[in-house]
């Protein structure tokens, strides 16, 4: 099991990055190994409701089933896959900070099928992205006009 945690803060208000963050159909604007994302159960998001995620890593693509395990409105969502190339857990916590939102998330994940023989690289790459995507949702909440 490899696991590790970033943590950035946005200089924007909790609910916006919580409302940003939280639209799947934006993901692929902000995160580079996401293609598409959207929720595959009826009903608003909650513990329990499911999500469809199709990405690249590596050069391949993969399509990943997950599971909404954790929901706490403008504090906390988790999801888990289960299905796909990787075993992933995604914790990410919101908290506000003096001048924005402090975004720490951990993730969690085992890697199968071709994805574990490549493991060591798959976990750098997978690293990196999620990096990049940090940068990619500060920068663009960043340059939206603060709400009044």
């Amino acid at each position: 099991m490899n696991e590790f945690e970033l943590t950035i803060t946005i200089e924007r208000p909790i609910e916006a990055v919580w409302t940003y963050s939280q639209d799947l159909s934006r993901y692929p604007e902000w995160n580079p190994g996401v293609i598409a994302a959207r929720q595959t159960s009826p009903g608003p998001m909650q513990v329990g409701a499911t999500l469809a995620f199709t990405g690249k890593l590596l050069g391949r693509s993969y399509e990943s089933q997950a599971e909404c395990t954790a929901y706490i409105p403008m504090e906390r969502f988790t999801s888990r896959s289960t299905s796909g190339p990787f075993l992933l857990e995604v914790d990410t916590r919101l908290e506000p900070v003096d001048g924005g939102t402090k975004m720490t998330s951990t993730y969690r994940g085992e890697s199968r099928g071709f994805m574990k023989l490549a493991e060591p690289v798959a976990v750098r790459v997978a690293r990196k992205q999620f990096e990049a995507a940090n940068e990619n949702l500060k920068a663009l909440l960043e340059s939206e006009p603060v709400p009044e």
